[in-house]
C-alpha cells in the first residue's frame, strides 16, 4: 500500500480522525530511503487500525518546525489529532507496528 505524502494544506484534515503514523523525510537521506519501503509493507499490515503518511522535510520545513523535527527519520504517532508518540531514527517494521496496535488498543501492552 502506498504511504502518501501529505503537505501543511491537507495535514490538519489527515489527522484529526483515527490514528495517523507520519514519517519525516528528506529525500537526500539514505536511512529515509531505506525506510520507505518497511512503510509501505506496515501500510498494508495495519491498513484497519492507522494511516501511514509522509512529510518532506525540505518541502514542508514549517510542518517539521512546528512538530520539533530536526533529523530525519523521524515519526509521530497521532490519534485523533493529538501527539501520542514520537520515535527518532530508523525504526523497524515490528517496532513501528508495535507502537500503532499499542495506541489503537489491540496488542500487548507491556
Amino acid at each position: 500500500m502506498k504511504v502518501f505524502p501529505l503537505i501543511k494544506e491537507n495535514f490538519q484534515a489527515q489527522i484529526d480522525h483515527g490514528i495517523t503514523l507520519v514519517g519525516f523525510f528528506k529525500s537526500e537521506c539514505e536511512t529515509c530511503q531505506q525506510q520507505l519501503p518497511i512503510l509501505e509493507e506496515l501500510a498494508d499490515e495495519v491498513k484497519h487500525q492507522a494511516t501511514l503518511v509522509q512529510v518532506d522535510i525540505e518541502q514542508e520545513g514549517e510542518l517539521a518546525s512546528t512538530y520539533g523535527v530536526m533529523n530525519t527519520p523521524a515519526f509521530m504517532l497521532l490519534k485523533d489529532g493529538y501527539q501520542v508518540e514520537t520515535l527518532h531514527g530508523f525504526q523497524n517494521k515490528e517496532n513501528l507496528k508495535q507502537t500503532i496496535l499499542r495506541h489503537s488498543g489491540i496488542g500487548d501492552t507491556c
